[in-house]
């Protein structure tokens, strides 16, 4: 009965195997079979930052109604009236990403649209988000040479768009053995809604538990915006925005 057992189990790994690796080196549908805009869910990511509303990242995925990423040559997609590169991204293990590309695009009236036309010629119109509002890291105040041994403050205003403060931490682990070499370690650290004008307070307490001290504070100021995507698409269709300020103060 254990034989038995342990060859079914090798046989589901196998059948695993093969479903994956026959997934991953199939091709997407071809375009011709997408009709209709009904027949997509699309994800729009744009990168954008917050000096320069012209250095910007966009990339816009598609899929078909089995959750399969497609694209083609001859399904265009543009922003702002401007074409999308396609591309065909070769990734490991003889995956493919499909994957429509550009950058720098200057957003009109403070707005990015995006049009899709698919290879039978039927044009629609695919999402729209407004972009950011431009702010300066000079409104961010703090000590980036902080002390161990005071509480550490973070100032800032007129970060305009900026909705989310991810906080890091960097420690060097306290070890008993005599060494040389030092030991850095990355933490996660909280993640704080957040106005375009605040005050947020770091207690000294919070710096350092046994066995490590802080070393790096890092402190994201971010701006996500989500916009509005055509309603024909299928369920899961996105558009987002974001961009950020980091900074970083080291402690002594």
């Amino acid at each position: 009965m254990k034989k038995d057992s342990s060859v079914l189990v090798k046989l589901s790994i196998f059948l695993c195997c093969l479903y994956f690796l026959f997934n991953s080196c199939s091709e997407p549908i071809p375009a011709s079979k997408v009709t209709d805009i009904s027949d997509i869910k699309a994800v729009v990511d744009i990168y954008q930052t917050l000096t320069d509303e012209n250095d910007n990242s966009i990339s816009v995925s598609l899929y078909d109604r089995k959750g399969k990423m497609f694209g083609n040559d001859s399904v265009n997609v543009t922003v702002n009236g401007k074409k999308i590169e396609y591309k065909i991204i070769q990734g490991l293990y003889y995956t493919k990403t499909y994957l429509y590309h550009t950058e720098k695009i200057a957003p009109e009236n403070n707005q990015y649209e995006f049009q899709i036309q698919l290879a039978n010629g039927k044009k629609f119109f695919l999402g729209s988000v407004p972009s950011l509002k431009l702010s300066s890291s000079r409104n961010i105040i703090y000590d980036e040479e902080a002390s161990l041994n005071n509480d550490f403050s973070i100032q800032w205003s007129g970060l305009h768009d900026v909705n989310v403060l991810y906080l890091s931490k960097t420690v060097k682990v306290n070890t008993r053995e005599k060494s040389n070499v030092e030991t850095f370690m990355e933490q996660p650290g909280d993640t704080i809604k957040i106005g375009p004008a605040g005050t947020y307070t770091l207690k000294k307490e919070k710096f350092s538990k046994p066995g490590e001290t802080l070393d790096i504070l890092g402190f994201e100021f971010t701006a996500e915006k989500t916009g509005t995507m055509n309603p024909q698409l299928l369920n899961g269709s996105s558009i987002t925005i974001n961009g950020n300020h980091d900074e970083q103060a080291n402690f002594k």
